[in-house]
């Protein structure tokens, strides 16, 4: 087997490696994501969070208008128990009277909307624990699938790369750097077929000369054109 046929197999294990490997890597980064899990589970606590905010908005407002219907009471018993006699304290007392009375519908005005807030976060937060939930059961078979893949893929890597380097081992160093700097400059092709007198790298049609040179020589003859190496019909 000449030189270049010897480069050509070894391309293809290069190849099957490198397919591999991006198959091995994307699987390890879907474990290491778990499909999209701590993101969710991120959410529903923000969601909790949230939740618990709310409720305690509408609980200090619901205590803060108790308070303020406590002081309208106390205030109307001053103004209409006859027991107040000064003019100016009278005054005083209906001022704070009509402060509190607008303090209190201004309160009850707003007590709705907090008691919608709460509620939506509830929900929100009861819809993400679904989806977390149901989330967490469809990852546990997934992540059996995906463990299975990985494992599979890692002795398939290992299976490979042991085939690479006993294909190599027969290969000049020289030849073989020359090689593996041409698959990293071009996109993991660094040899190819001629057929009709044309490299299948670049389509070109080869000189003449350089066909017969192909045939007859021992080394490696590189496309003029694309600088790939060729491998005679």
């Amino acid at each position: 087997m000449s030189l270049a046929a010897l480069l050509l197999s070894l391309q293809s294990t290069d190849q099957a490696y490198a397919v591999r490997r991006r198959e091995f890597r994307d699987t390890s980064e879907k474990l290491e994501a778990r499909g999209g899990l701590p993101e969710l589970k991120e959410k529903a606590e923000k969601s909790r969070v949230r939740e618990l905010e709310a409720r305690v908005e509408h609980a200090k407002m619901e205590q803060e208008l108790a308070q303020v219907k406590d002081r309208l009471s106390q205030l109307e018993e001053r103004l209409y128990s006859g027991a107040i006699t000064n003019v100016r304290e009278l005054q005083a007392v209906e001022t704070e009277h009509a402060a509190a009375r607008r303090q209190y519908a201004t309160l009850e005005q707003g007590l709705g909307p907090t008691l919608a807030s709460a509620e939506e976060a509830r929900r929100r937060h009861d819809d993400l624990g679904k989806q977390l939930a149901d989330q967490e059961d469809a990852w546990k078979i997934t992540e059996q699938q995906l463990s299975s893949d990985k494992n599979r893929l890692s002795k398939e890597c290992d299976g490979i790369s042991k085939k690479r380097s006993k294909e190599a081992s027969g290969i000049p160093e020289d030849d073989l750097k020359f090689y593996e700097s041409l698959m990293r400059r071009k996109s993991g092709m660094a040899v190819v077929k001629v057929e009709r007198g044309v490299c299948q790298g670049c389509r070109v049609r080869l000189p003449l000369r350089e066909v017969s040179k192909m045939r007859v020589s021992d080394g490696l003859i590189s496309c003029s054109s694309c600088g790939r190496i060729l491998l005679a019909e």
